[in-house]
């Protein structure tokens, strides 16, 4: 079995944490029933932002790592994602639920593959 890069990971993982930041700033702004033009006007400059540094450090991670390994774990937002949703009170049913494993199951099948020019 080869050895597994851990900073494209982490990298990945940064950019998810990014995304998650933006969509709790902008879950919040919408649940604020009086927000002022400055507070919402700040937000979006704060989104914008976040989304710029997800931009770069995506270019870096596209430059150095095969996009086929990469971008799939780009995935994990969709678990920590519904975790999100689960806080605000979103419904969970057996659908999502199995959905979520799927999607992590097929993730790491394809991240963790055993040689890294593998074509199967």
């Amino acid at each position: 079995m080869s050895k597994v890069s851990v900073k494209p990971f982490v990298l990945v993982l940064v950019t998810v944490v990014l995304g998650l930041m933006s969509a709790w700033a902008l879950n919040e702004a919408a649940r604020e029933k009086n927000i002022s033009m400055v507070m919402l006007m700040f937000v979006l400059g704060a989104v914008a932002v976040v989304n710029a540094a997800r931009f770069f450090i995506w270019g870096f991670i596209h430059k150095r790592y095969p996009i086929s390994m990469s971008y799939p774990l780009n995935s994990m937002f969709f678990p920590l994602i519904f975790v999100m949703g689960y806080f605000y009170g979103e419904a969970v049913s057996m659908q999502k639920i199995l959905g979520i494993i799927f999607i992590t199951t097929g993730v790491s099948m394809i991240t963790f593959r055993s040689t890294p020019g593998e074509r199967n």
